[in-house]
């Protein structure tokens, strides 16, 4: 989901708000500054980056993987162990190679070391942070996050480097491009989180097999139901929040009730209900379909951009 995540952040915000808002604001036509093909580069990056985490990851969770999902281990089995590690390695060189190209392009040669923590961080998840209380969770939940910001920087200081000086004179600034991201950004960030916390109670035996010290093992599933809930709750009232003060549009309110909402307030229904393996299962689902459509409000977006600002 990465690539579309990303494509439809490009396509269905930064560049219409050049188009619709900051173009006729500021008198002249404002383009995108990362080209189609870096803008590529840029998407490879995270894709390559993306598989070597769950190449490693696989790698390291053999033995709760054979007890929470015998049928999905593939690395021992399909994948011999050390050719994993080779990928691992592979993907990860690619993605820094990708990473100095792009940094070279944008003149930030600090982009590489970002991506280099990143990969740095996965590894870290698979060996260390996944069993330890919430950090996995909020590891996962924040590189999610990072997806749509990563865009929305990236267009924001090249923008910022072409037009700053002209933006500058009108008293303008990008930061509207930001706000969009930051609103995307903490959707993904609490909603992944969210589900993380359910995949954990859904794997509660292989979790207790390996010692891992997740929010089940600990606190049991009562304490998790609560924190799953909770969240959920936030999630909703945040959502509320932000059309009551920002997205005054009916399309906006229709599509944040049908698609967002009630699925949320179904997903924590079936939180409270839940009982065994295969209901935390389907609340896990659901959530990967709420994170989906979340993104695809980008679609809608793009048309109240176009007609309202």
């Amino acid at each position: 989901m990465v690539p579309l995540t990303m494509y439809l952040m490009r396509y269905c915000i930064v560049q219409p708000m050049l188009d619709y808002q900051f173009s006729i604001q500021l008198g002249s036509q404002l383009r995108l500054q990362l080209s189609d093909g870096y803008f590529f580069v840029l998407v490879m990056i995270n894709v390559l980056l993306g598989a070597a985490g769950y190449v490693i990851n696989d790698y390291y969770d053999r033995r709760i993987d054979t007890v929470n999902h015998p049928d999905s281990v593939i690395v021992g089995k399909t994948l011999p162990q050390r050719h994993a590690i080779i990928y691992h390695a592979v993907l990860n060189v690619a993605a820094l190679v990708l990473a100095t190209i792009f940094a070279w392009h944008i003149r930030m040669f600090s982009v590489v070391l970002m991506y280099m923590m990143i990969a740095g961080i996965f590894w870290m998840y698979s060996t260390t942070y996944k069993r330890q209380l919430l950090v996995g969770n909020l590891v996962v939940a924040i590189c999610t996050a990072i997806i749509p910001l990563q865009v929305g920087l990236f267009e924001y200081l090249t923008l910022t480097r072409e037009y700053g000086g002209e933006m500058l004179l009108k008293n303008m600034t990008f930061m509207p491009i930001m706000y969009w991201m930051v609103g995307f950004a903490f959707f993904a960030f609490i909603t992944n989180l969210i589900r993380e916390i359910v995949k954990d109670m859904e794997d509660l035996e292989g979790d207790a097999s390996c010692g891992c010290n997740t929010l089940p093992m600990a606190f049991g599933m009562r304490v998790s139901k609560i924190v799953v809930v909770a969240l959920i709750i936030i999630t909703i009232a945040v959502l509320v929040a932000a059309y009551n003060y920002y997205l005054h549009e009916s399309l906006t309110f229709i599509y944040m009730c049908v698609f967002l909402i009630v699925p949320l307030a179904v997903a924590a229904l079936m939180t409270i209900r839940a009982s065994e393996v295969k209901h935390y299962r389907r609340i896990s689902t659901l959530m990967k379909i709420v994170m989906l459509l979340g993104v695809l409000y980008t679609i809608l977006a793009r048309q109240i951009i176009q007609f309202v600002v």
